[in-house]
């Protein structure tokens, strides 16, 4: 990613990491890895979210606008 990193430390349910853990192993990855694309990929699913949702109200507001 080439960005600074940082340790930290999370509490997750012990058959959650067991998936993590055997997905990273199936993969050649490190537990890491998986855990910044998972929550990079949620960044931008939220992300994706929240336009979708501006661009629907900006929408419905052009359409009241317009007498529709």
């Amino acid at each position: 990613m080439g960005r600074r990193k940082a340790r930290t430390s999370i509490t997750i349910p012990e058959g959650l990491l067991a998936d993590l853990d055997r997905r990273a192993r199936d993969e050649g990855r490190t537990r890491s890895d998986m855990v910044c694309e998972a929550i990079t990929s949620y960044f931008a699913g939220e992300k994706e979210r929240l336009l979708a949702e501006a661009y629907s109200e900006m929408a419905r507001e052009s359409a009241e606008l317009s007498g529709e």
